[in-house]
């Protein structure tokens, strides 16, 4: 065939052009070019409409070589080979469709692939559906298009170009291809049973569901034939041969179904028949439609009599009565032509007057039998609205066109009422061959206007003529013509009225109000008819009285009414029964009353209030009497449809109670009859097995309960409740109505609905209270307390509602339609929605439960759901709720319900877990299921079922939910909250998305294997199935519910780029998948696997959407939080490409975020070809191709970068709410009233208030002073509750837009704090990331203020500032040492230097702070190479002057920020402050003397680029310059700000503000710093907080502290101080204001540990809390740093400093003296260092006048001080003597770790800080010594003291306990001295040996290593340098102590021992120890032969040279002392 090689198969492209054709449709304005192109493309099918092409022998041949050869495939690109198997299904499909071999197979790779979508069927079956769906695709396509033609009977809203395609293309077809004839013919060759024969036959039926599907779709295909040709012929007419042609095979077929019924495409095809000949559009006036004359019973002359004959030539019908509906609608045609123009009436002029011909053989036919028995049962007339107003017209145009004909109806209808009224007089059964037709007719009326299947309403045109101005009513219809024959038809048919036509007239007028206009017009109707002298006269009055007298004449008890109920007599009459026409009649009038009461409530209310009818006592009574059944239903259900109003519903409430037809108490005397309901259904209803009574009281109690409830009902005889009547309702009905016996099935399941409907309501609007579980209570609780305590246990009912659910998925799961499955699922509806709401308020259920003490044992239904199924015993009553989301196509709410019950039941631990157990290993139905939460998450538009009273009912149900137990309609006067929500309703398929959603996150953290992530995808088996070890899961991609919601984010941004509307539902679910994408990112097992999903088969859909990013409507809430979940998943992969070392990942992602602009990205980095050019479709073929490509932004911003531009869509300026103004409440409360009324837990972090909660409260305090107030101030109270709930609702909005806000900052806070704190080094030059980083700062803060109304974004933003800075330092750094790298580099080569600078140049140009220089840098990038070096210098040099200006500009906001942020929060200032800390550390940076001495030494080898270098280094002094600048020109302001946060913020704050301050004194920037401080009081401050940590710090020292922060802020605290001290100016006001009165006063400092056990637990094991040594050294040594700062700024001649450094110290002079005792230099490192300061101190402090101190104590009679101060003299000879320099005790020092054999060495840094402190305390020690003998200078020989007179007992000093005192002293010294110059001379060739290694570094290799060899070699050199500096000036002390003893020893203690012993002052030496100047001659001797010994020529070399090289002050001084000590041995006299 020719054409068809357009075709891939047979269902593909039938399914895209069918797909195309309804986009056309929907959207016309985008795809017309496309729909265009594709009805170009299939002409040729609709040209052969279903024809296959036929199988061939050659195709057949070719395929059976296919399985050697192979053969080429749609969208293979080689040949395949094929299986056996494949060739014989093949050959199946060819041979049973006639199909072409090839097309078959194509068929079958096709099911293959579609397998997926239909679990458990083979490739052959699916082949089948697909077959048959392709061909209703082509089939619907035809249709929809003959439906969106130009024609008569409607128009479309397509834009005339679509319309102009379609109408052309159509015309076409029609007229070139005879379209219309192949739909013919088609249709008359479609026959179902050949077809399943067929099926049969060839084995390709599956399961009854396939079965049932297949069928389905064949039924499918010709019902949308019938549509298209009946579409075409509404709108064009048909043909005449056409026309004929399905004349004939109406005629021929048999078109009934085995009941009889018309099928509906017969009825399809005859009303396109009917349409054919129609002229209803010559009724229009002003009709100008051009088509109006091409129809061709107005166009072919010979169209009317050639039909004409046709009809009669047609001798038998097949169907009976069609011939009569035939010639009755063309006779109604030609009657109509005979109103219409001459020119039109031409054609068919000779037949007109055949019109009352055919209706008079149509009436002769019974053709209104026809109509009312067969055209108006079927739904088909009631879905097609043009087929119901064909019907219509079919009515209206008789009625107007044939009133003679109607008149003679009437008089016939008249003959034949008189005729069956005499033979029923006479007892005879009338004749069967009367004429009925009008009777027909009316009935006709009546069920065409009245059903309630109709969807539109057409009735108003019968009242036209009506004055409905009195009652209020619009009367919208003209008074035309016909609107007054219709009219009068409804007077002609109640005139005269005989009682055979009562009935039916009062069921044509209860048809006829299907409107309130139309009901007000019947109630006036019968209210105002006069018609007396009829038989049954027509009005409320004659009904009425008829009721009355009914209800007299048949209850039991006359006297009731007339006494009131006080006699106890009964009259003689007995009751009168109703005759079966009477009751007929009743019903009739019951009907009417229903049809005006349920339309409008103005009469409602007339004919409830109207004394004289008495309407609910009335009734009531009937119901009470021996009324028939069918008549007591009615009246029920009357009585429900006069319950709709409050009103009356309180009426009927109390007439009800009365009544006791439902005993509510035992006994009780009533005027109503003694009567039991429920022994009424039990005895009749079941015995008839009709259950209308059962229906009514159902309706009736279901109407009271959802309009009013009053609470009193019953308050009296009773305890007041509902108790009885849900009793009723459970036990008598609900209970039993499953098991009862119906003649018609539906029955059963309409009360079932009815039942579950009322019960569903109850719960509803039940809330559960801890009152509802006590015993004793003055009224019933609310009803909905015992339905949810029924679901809570094991009780009947819970048992029943599963069962229900289960026979409903039975029934419903096999695809097949049978009776009453409508009602089935409306049943099951409720007994869905019963078990929903249950499982929600489940927890507060057992809250209440739990705190009222019940004794009731609660299960819960989320658990008994899980129980096991008596029926099948097994645990599948979870599995058959499940099943109901299969249903989604046409049951959505039950899909809803379905999905909520799972997420409930979900909740529980493991369930998840247990529900995919549940299914058989290997099932195919979970795959199924998971099948159908796809297609719920692709559902595009839900077209509901069922109809919209049940849809509106559901939704009136929701405000239930929050009423108090339903109290909502109780009050008369209340506000209405639904009025108060002005969002739209959100449409069913959006709720089960969000639903599935929000299933998936609730389980998300749930464990694995469960069914949650089975839906998702993941292949959990293979993950359990392997070793733990197993990185990451699998991903089902083909059909998976993620695969689903990616695409629906794909399709809402693709629309956002098309459409600029916004859905607020829909947005809410993409923010909802958003979020759900962030949780399977952050989740640790998945998010390797959703990220390559992402990644790989998604086309990159992170990238793709963070490109288009902002998106549109970015002020909305939903769009922010969606945008917020997008930017955490980008920061989660960037954290894994970081982590896994995935750079290029990496930086493709920082492409995006640092983009200049939409269309520019990084040099060096591109976007992925397929992903810059589409940005949605991948160029391969996918599961995302159906797609449609596009690369716009969604959003319009400005230039910048791309991470700017997101935080420029955000609108921080939030509205502030003003509190209105109360008349009648407390507005001081309302700010607690709406705290208590925000929602708890992490679902409010909002902090959203309980909108339902608060109109509760609100209204609670209404009723309870209601009683005290004026009865004209309840309605402003209520306006006054409106006013709360309207501002409580914006305060919601407000603090959602807040939340939002901060969901979207923090999200961009962290993408940007990840981006730069991960990023690699090979991403971004530093240069170019540190412009990156000002750029985005100075962006935060140009766009955010810190005083932001929810503090959390402030210190969200804080945070991120925060971070950034520390990068932005770390940048600045780096950027300083590889700029002195580079300027080192051109000192190497300096060829490098121009292409070094150049690409450095190029990098910092790349990106630039403001838009001007961006392009202007940009665009200069491309000259750059052409630069020379100097220009190169010079712009480096520019470039670091715009960082300097942008350093300012962050500086100075920061510290406006500090100075304008009020104290909201701690963090936000921490934050701030060490943020502040960041930026100035970048210009004041720290740097080691290594690292200056490094730069300076290459600084002396520059030549030729001192500029360069004198430009990097004078941009430093310039940053700190701008710094202090900055801060000075704050003024007080500032320090103010910062001292005032160091006192009172909280401990981290305070420590950083510290910092602040210590840092600010360092630069210098504010000169009164100090001064400030002091004079305003914050150092007094200062000090009192450091004297009150004392106590906290002791706690610090326990062995398990609560916690560190007093050390810390300690800490904090004496660093500033020690800062202070740094100055002469600080130090003084320190001393001024006591600081070391207040550390002496402190007792911290005598809580010394044990020194010798801390040193015994040194090596324990690490911790992260320091031992308790190190926290006292840590507590310690601050204190002392602070006393060296004040003696090194007021210097050592300071007498006052020194005194208080001294107080300080004897202050604590017991924790001194215990450090020294303990003293040696094998001590820990830490005791080391501590005793190192102690010396140091003391051998500073000791330099004035001690004789002074002596005199001092003495006159105070200190004698304890003066003991300390010489024992502590002592103490210090003493370690001076443990402190002797020599190689053994070094070496023991260093190796003392050896001694642990499980510890490891010393390392070599701590060996060298051993050694330093090891030296420096004895350089200390040796400077006290001579400090103590040198004190006080009488003259120039003789010294006061001598250590000799210092020390009583030198054991300590020799070891021995019997050496002499002066040769111990001097033997010490002599140690010292030689000891000193012998490390001097060991470590000296060490010295030179590092500087030779640091001087060759440049000469070998450098670089970023060189400079870290050069950096280390310097530190080591500069150590080693000062221990020998320390070595020499050790030497130097104690030779000058030497000689000063030798001096006095050798001139006066021996010669002039006695003569001189008054000069040494003998009052001052202790009288104990005299004799140490009595030394004896051996002493002498051998001290002058130790000297002689030990200074040979080499010892005095040695010591020489050491003290010309390291000495510190004169040279020459050690040579002169060594010259006198060489003259005091040698002329030495002997003694």
């Amino acid at each position: 065939m020719e054409g068809v090689a357009v075709l891939e198969d047979m269902w593909t492209p039938y399914k895209r052009l069918y797909d195309i054709c309804q986009m056309a449709i929907r959207n016309p304005n985008e795809v017309t070019a496309d729909f265009e192109l594709s009805l170009k493309k299939y002409k040729q099918n609709f040209t052969n409409f279903l024809r296959n092409p036929p199988k061939s022998e050659k195709s057949r041949t070719h395929l059976r070589n296919a399985m050697l050869e192979g053969v080429m495939l749609a969208g293979q690109s080689r040949k395949v080979e094929l299986s056996q198997e494949i060739v014989d299904e093949a050959i199946i499909l060819s041979d049973m469709f006639d199909l072409d071999e090839i097309f078959s197979l194509e068929l079958l790779c096709t099911a293959q692939r579609q397998q997926v979508h239909h679990p458990g069927l083979p490739r052959g079956l699916v082949a089948v559906l697909l077959y048959y769906d392709g061909r209703k695709a082509i089939s619907c396509t035809l249709r929809d298009m003959f439906q969106a033609i130009s024609g008569v009977s409607w128009s479309t809203e397509l834009p005339r170009e679509m319309t102009a395609l379609i109408n052309n293309y159509c015309q076409n077809l029609v007229e070139d291809s005879n379209i219309l004839g192949r739909l013919l013919e088609l249709l008359i060759e479609m026959d179902i049973e050949k077809e399943i024969n067929l099926l049969t036959k060839n084995r390709a039926f599956g399961s009854k569901r396939h079965q049932n599907q297949v069928l389905g779709l064949y039924e499918d295909i010709r019902r949308a034939l019938a549509m298209a040709l009946f579409n075409w012929s509404a709108q064009r007419g048909l043909p005449k041969n056409i026309a004929i042609r399905l004349l004939q095979h109406l005629a021929s077929t048999k078109s009934t179904d085995p009941d009889g019924n018309l099928q509906d495409f017969t009825l399809i095809m005859l009303m396109a028949l009917m349409y054919a000949y129609d002229t209803s559009v010559l009724l229009i006036n002003e009709c100008n439609n051009p088509h109006t004359a091409r129809l061709p019973i107005l166009s072919d002359p010979d169209y009317a009599k050639c039909f004409y004959d046709a009809i009669y030539a047609q001798n038998t019908w097949q169907t009976p009565y069609l011939d009569a509906q035939i010639k009755y609608s063309f006779g109604l045609t030609l009657a109509s032509l005979r109103q219409a123009p001459s020119e039109l009436q031409a054609n068919a002029g000779a037949l007109i007057n055949r019109d009352e011909q055919l209706i008079d053989e149509a009436l002769a036919a019974n053709v209104f039998t026809f109509f009312y028995h067969h055209l108006l049962n079927k739904n088909v007339v009631y879905a097609t609205e043009f087929i119901y107003r064909r019907l219509h017209l079919l009515i209206t145009d008789f009625i107007d066109f044939m009133h003679a004909k109607v008149s003679e109806l009437r008089g016939r209808a008249d003959e034949t009422a008189r005729t069956v009224i005499s033979f029923q007089n006479e007892g005879l059964e009338p004749p069967p061959n009367l004429d009925v037709n009008f009777e027909l007719l009316m009935l006709c009326v009546a069920k065409l206007y009245g059903d309630k299947r109709a969807t539109i309403t057409l009735c108003n045109e019968y009242w036209g003529p009506t004055d409905a101005t009195s009652n209020g009513a619009a009367n919208y219809v003209q008074n035309t013509s016909r609107a007054v024959s219709l009219f009068k038809f409804i007077r002609l048919a109640s005139e005269l009225l005989p009682q055979t036509l009562f009935r039916s007239y009062l069921k044509m007028i209860a048809g006829l109000t299907r409107t309130e206009f139309a009901a007000r017009c019947a109630f006036n109707l019968l209210k105002n008819s006069q018609n007396l002298s009829s038989t049954y006269a027509v009005s409320w009055d004659h009904f009425f009285n008829a009721l009355n007298n009914y209800f007299n004449n048949m209850r039991t008890d006359y006297d009731a009414i007339s006494n009131s109920g006080n006699t106890i007599y009964r009259t003689t009459g007995m009751p009168r029964n109703m005759t079966p026409r009477e009751t007929e009649h009743m019903v009739a009038v019951m009907g009417i009353m229903q049809a005006v009461a349920e339309k409008d409530e103005i009469s409602r209310i007339m004919l409830c209030d109207q004394v004289n009818w008495q309407t609910p006592q009335v009734l009531l009574g009937l119901v009470a009497c021996a009324t028939p059944v069918m008549l007591k239903g009615e009246i029920l259900f009357t009585l429900a449809a006069l319950a709709r109003s409050k009103e009356t519903a309180r009426t009927i409430w109390f007439h009800l109670e009365e009544s006791q037809i439902i005993p509510t108490i035992p006994s009780v005397s009533t005027t109503y009859a003694e009567f039991s309901l429920a022994e009424e259904i039990n005895q009749n209803e079941s015995r008839l097995e009709e259950y209308k009574l059962s229906r009514g009281i159902l309706q009736l109690l279901y109407t009271l309960m959802t309009t009013n409830m009053p609470r009193s009902l019953g308050c009296g005889p009773r305890k007041p409740g509902y108790d009885p009547y849900l009793k009723f309702v459970l036990e008598s009905i609900l209970l039993k109505f499953y098991n009862r016996a119906y003649k018609d099935v539906t029955e059963k399941w309409e009360v079932g609905a009815k039942c579950l409907k009322l019960l569903y309501f109850l719960l509803v609007s039940y809330r559960p209270k801890a009152s509802d579980f006590l015993e004793q209570r003055d009224e019933h609780p609310y009803p909905g307390y015992h339905v949810m305590l029924q679901l809570q246990v094991k009780s009947d009912m819970l048992r029943l509602i599963l069962r229900i659910i289960e026979e409903a998925r039975e029934r419903l799961d096999d695809f097949n339609q049978f009776n009453g499955k409508e009602l089935l699922e409306e049943c099951a509806l409720y007994a869905l929605l019963m078990l929903e709401v249950a499982l929600s308020k489940q927890n507060a259920f057992f809250e209440a439960h739990a705190t009222s003490n019940c004794s009731i044992l609660l299960l819960g239904l989320n658990r008994m759901l899980l129980d096991l199924n008596p029926r099948t015993r097994n645990p599948d009553y979870v599995l058959n709720i499940v099943k109901f989301v299969s249903f989604n196509s046409w049951l959505p709410r039950h899909t809803l319900a379905a999905i909520k019950i799972l997420s409930a039941v979900s909740l529980l631990p493991d369930v998840v877990t247990q529900i995919l157990n549940m299914y058989a290993h290997g099932s195919n139905e979970k795959l199924e299921i998971r099948q159908r939460f796809v297609e719920c998450l692709e559902m595009r538009r839900c077209h509901q079922t069922y109809d919209e009273e049940q849809s509106q009912q559901l939704k009136t149900f929701d405000q239930y939910r929050y009423a108090i137990n339903g109290n909502l309609n109780e009050s008369e006067m209340q506000v209405d909250l639904d009025a108060l929500d002005q969002r739209k309703p959100q449409r069913i398929e959006l709720q089960i998305k969000e639903a599935i959603v929000e299933l998936f996150e609730a389980n998300l953290s749930q464990p694995m294997p469960n069914f949650i992530y089975f839906l998702l995808g993941i292949d959990v088996i293979r993950d359990f199935l392997g070793n733990e070890k197993q990185p990451q899961l699998g991903l089902e991609v083909n059909c998976s519910c993620i695969n689903s919601m990616v695409l629906l984010l794909e399709r809402y941004l693709e629309q956002q780029r098309h459409s600029d509307e916004y859905c607020e539902h829909t947005t809410h679910i993409v923010e909802r998948i958003y979020h759900l994408f962030h949780g399977l990112c952050a989740n640790r097992r998945t998010s390797e696997a959703i990220l390559r999903y992402f990644r790989l088969t998604c086309n990159d859909f992170l990238l793709r959407h963070l490109t288009a990013m902002p998106f549109r409507h970015s002020d909305q809430d939903n769009v922010l939080h969606a945008m917020s979940h997008l930017m955490n998943c980008v920061s989660i992969e960037m954290k894994l490409a970081a982590t896994y070392g995935q750079t290029t990942r990496y930086a493709l992602l920082s492409d995006i975020l640092l983009a200049v602009n939409s269309d520019t990205q990084r040099n060096g980095h591109s976007l992925p070809l397929e992903i810059s050019n589409n940005m949605l479709t991948p160029p391969t073929s996918n599961h995302f191709g159906d797609v449609l490509p596009g690369r716009t932004m969604l959003q319009t911003t400005s230039l910048g970068l791309h991470a700017n531009r997101l935080l420029d869509c955000l609108t921080l300026e939030t509205q502030t709410l003003v509190q209105p103004k109360l008349e009648f409440f407390d507005e001081r409360l309302l700010g607690s009233l709406l705290t208590d009324c925000e929602g708890k837990g992490s679902s409010n972090a909002a902090g959203m208030i309980n909108i339902h909660k608060l109109h509760d409260i609100l209204h609670d305090e209404l009723r309870h002073v209601q009683s005290t107030i004026a009865s004209g101030q309840r309605k402003s109270i209520v306006d006054e509750i409106t006013v709360l709930l309207q501002y409580a609702i914006k305060m919601n909005g407000v603090r959602m837009q807040r939340f939002a806000t901060y969901s979207y900052m923090s999200g961009w806070c962290n993408l940007v704090q990840v981006l730069f704190s991960l990023m690699p080094n090979t991403v971004l030059p530093i240069s170019v990331r540190k412009q990156h980083i000002i750029d985005i700062v100075e962006k935060i803060m140009l766009k955010v203020e810190p005083q932001q109304p929810l503090i959390k974004i402030s210190i969200q933003v804080s945070d991120t500032i925060l971070l950034l800075s520390a990068n932005l330092r770390h940048c600045y750094y780096q950027l300083e040492d590889q700029r002195s790298l580079d300027e080192h580099g051109n000192v190497v080569c300096l060829t490098d230097m121009p292409s070094a600078v150049d690409a450095k140049q190029m990098g910092s140009n790349a990106n630039t702070t403001n838009n001007a220089s961006n392009n202007q840098s940009n665009g200069n990038n491309k000259t750059m190479n052409n630069i020379n070096s100097n220009n190169n210098n010079s712009n480096l040099l520019s470039t670091n002057s715009c960082s300097s200006s942008n350093l300012r500009f962050i500086i100075k906001r920061l510290i406006d920020w500090i100075m304008t942020c009020e104290v909201k929060s701690q963090k936000l200032s921490i934050n701030l402050y060490a943020t502040l800390l960041n930026c100035l550390r970048i210009v004041k940076r720290v740097r080691s003397e290594a690292q200056v001495e490094y730069d300076e030494t290459f600084l002396e080898r520059k030549d030729g680029y001192g500029s360069l270098m004198d430009g990097s280094h004078g941009d430093t002094f310039y940053q700190k310059e701008m710094a202090a600048e900055i801060i000075s020109s704050m003024g007080e302001k500032l320090i103010d700000t910062i001292c005032h946060d160091a006192i009172t913020g909280h401990d981290v704050c305070s420590m950083l503000a510290l910092s602040c301050l210590d840092l600010i004194s360092e630069l210098r920037a504010f000169s009164t710093l100090s001064e400030t401080i002091a004079t305003r009081g914050y150092l007094k401050h200062l000090l009192s907080s450091l004297a009150k940590s004392d106590e906290s710090l002791r706690e610090v020292l326990k062995p398990m502290p609560h916690n560190m922060r007093p050390l810390f802020v300690y800490e904090s605290c004496m660093a500033f101080l020690t800062q202070m001290a740094e100055t002469h100016l600080g130090a003084t006001l320190l001393l001024g204001e006591g600081a070391l009165g207040v550390l002496a006063n402190m007792t911290i400092y005598d809580m010394q540990p044990d020194i010798k056990s801390s040193e015994l637990e040194r090596h324990s094991p690490s911790n992260f809390i320091p031992a308790i040594d190190a926290r006292f050294r840590s507590i310690l040594m601050p204190a002392l740093s602070l006393c060296d700062s004040i003696i090194d700024s007021l210097g050592i001649n300071n007498n006052s400093a020194s005194l208080q450094v001294l107080n300080f110290l004897f202050a604590h002079i017991e924790m001194i003296e215990g450090m020294l005792r303990a003293a040696s230099p094998f001590m820990q490192l830490g005791n080391l260092k501590l005793l190192a300061t102690i010396t140091n101190l003391f051998a500073r402090t000791t330099t004035y006048d001690v004789s002074t101190i002596e005199k001092c104590l003495k006159i105070h009679h200190d004698v304890e001080m003066n003991n300390r101060l010489s024992r502590l003299q002592q103490l210090m000879i003493v370690v001076f003597g443990r402190f002797t320099i020599n190689e053994e005790t070094i070496r023991r020092m260093l190796c003392q770790e050896r001694t642990q054999n499980d510890l490891p060495d010393l390392t070599e840094e701590q060996k060298r800080q051993h050694v330093k402190f090891f030296l420096d305390i004895t350089a200390n020690l040796s400077l006290f010594c001579r400090h103590a003998v040198t004190s006080h200078v009488r003259d120039g020989i003789t010294s006061k003291y001598l250590i000799t007179t210092m020390i009583n007992d030198v054991t300590p000093l020799s070891g021995k306990s019997d050496c002499k005192k002066l040769t111990a002293v001097m033997q010490t010294i002599m140690n010292q001295l030689k000891g000193s110059i012998a490390y001097f001379l060991s470590q000296k060739s060490i010295a030179d040996n590092l500087v030779q290694q640091r001087a060759s570094l440049p000469n070998i290799t450098f670089g970023p290593s060189g400079k870290q060899n050069y950096l280390e070699l310097s530190q080591r050199h500069s150590e080693k340098h000062n221990e020998l500096m320390l070595a020499v000036f050790i030497a130097e002390q104690n030779l000058y102590l030497l000689w000063i003893h030798l001096d006095f020893y050798f001139r006066n203690a021996v010669i002039y021992s006695r003569e001189n012993r008054t000069s040494i002052n003998e009052t001052c030496l202790d009288p104990n120890n005299m004799s140490v100047l009595n030394a004896t001659h051996d002493e002498i001797t051998q001290l002058k032969q130790m000297l002689i010994s030990n200074f040979n020529e080499t010892f005095c070399t040695q010591l020489i040279t050491a003290s010309e090289e390291y000495s510190l002050k004169c040279k020459n001084f050690n040579t002169a002392l060594l010259r006198r000590i060489k003259a005091l041995v040698q002329f030495a006299p002997h003694v």
